[in-house]
């Protein structure tokens, strides 16, 4: 019996908190292991390669591939090293941007002795967001039914002028910055002032405890957003839909908007993955072949390589969320934790430790959450 293998397909990853793009979980049917590579040189920097092994036995789990010796060779020859920053991540030096109208492939060795490499990638220039603004969706997201509205949504638009001397292609992500005011949950317990550590008490609940300062919690598109210009060359995009950010409280969020212009082989790729997956159900649905992308095994042609190694410009705009009031209009919220807040009582100090309680924890800056106050915050 064939046993599900979960694909884990990076569109791109990048070295900053702040310019990261998510995965993408995808379910094949197979009984072999594959090897998923993804990665995205842009003109921005900070460009990483994902190598993975997908592996089914008793269970599904994912393995980076480590000690790989990766390059990323330009059309003028000059090849670039990259560096293993994180198990299976390699990343390009810190000086590294791509140049638009340059070429790029992959190129990386496995310790195992195995030779991939991508097709050659080119680099378009993004057109320039014009204008990003919102249109409130009552009914933005709803359950699997489509019946039951889990959360009213800030849809997010943009314009642009597509080229009209080409044939192009573009792919949105999304990043959503929002003011957090709990750091840490204790399920069943309460958090030890000194240690800032959970510690079982005698209590069914779960307390939530408050940040020690500002910060903010980061999340990230997960939908694939493309377009061809097809029906639309050289004309005005006006009003692609390119976010939904929710409903979770009235105050304001800072969202940033990414515009790539991607090859045409790319399109093709994001468009097959998209109508497995999206279009059929979820990411979580089982699509009926695994998609192949645009890595080869030079020593075994016949080896399944899944992913896509991309050259794209980027154009990012930050815009301001402003939700204030919209529950009079029917709007329907959501916590940001997914539930109500429930702190710890307050308490005066008392023996044998004479503290005030609660105490609070602090902000620690990780892939989904920054102290550091966002550009463009109001």
């Amino acid at each position: 019996m064939l046993r599900f293998v979960k694909i884990s397909v990076v569109i791109a990853l990048l070295l900053s908190f702040e310019s990261c793009i998510e995965p993408y979980d995808v379910r094949y049917n197979l009984s072999t292991d594959v090897l998923t590579v993804d990665g995205l040189v842009t003109d921005q920097g900070g460009s990483v390669i994902a190598i993975k092994r997908s592996r089914s036995e008793s269970f599904i789990y994912t393995v980076p591939v480590k000690g790989c010796t990766v390059d990323i060779l330009t059309g003028d020859g000059k090849k670039t090293n990259l560096k293993e920053t994180a198990p299976g991540i390699y990343a390009t030096p810190a000086d590294f941007r791509g140049m638009l109208g340059q070429t790029y492939q992959l190129l990386f060795k496995t310790p195992e002795g195995q030779n991939y490499q991508s097709s050659v990638e080119l680099m378009q220039a993004a057109p320039d967001i014009k204008k990003v603004y919102q249109e409130f969706n009552q009914r933005g997201i709803l359950d699997r039914m489509g019946t039951r509205v889990l959360s009213s949504t800030f849809d997010i638009f943009v314009d642009f002028d597509d080229r009209a001397d080409q044939k192009n292609a573009y792919l949105w992500k999304w990043e959503l910055f929002e003011a957090q005011e709990i750091c840490i949950t204790c399920e069943k317990g309460i958090l030890n002032s000194r240690t800032l550590q959970c510690v079982n008490a005698s209590t069914p609940f779960a307390y939530d405890y408050q940040c020690q300062g500002n910060c903010w919690e980061l999340f990230y598109s997960t939908d694939i957003n493309i377009m061809s210009d097809v029906f639309s060359n050289g004309r005005t995009i006006t009003g692609r839909r390119v976010a939904q950010v929710p409903y979770y409280s009235d105050l304001g969020a800072l969202v940033e908007v990414q515009q790539y212009a991607v090859s045409n082989e790319a399109y093709q790729y994001y468009l097959l993955l998209r109508d497995q997956t999206q279009t059929t159900g979820t990411l979580a649905d089982t699509p009926p072949a695994p998609i192949v992308g645009n890595v080869r095994n030079i020593n075994d042609r016949s080896e399944i390589v899944v992913g896509y190694f991309g050259a794209a410009g980027v154009k990012k705009m930050r815009y301001w969320v402003n939700r204030n009031g919209f529950s009079q209009q029917g709007g329907v919220k959501t916590p940001l934790l997914g539930r109500a807040t429930n702190l710890e009582p307050t308490t005066p100090p008392a023996p044998p430790t004479f503290e005030t309680r609660p105490p609070l924890y602090p902000c620690i800056a990780s892939r989904n959450r920054t102290p550091i106050r966002p550009q463009g915050w109001r």
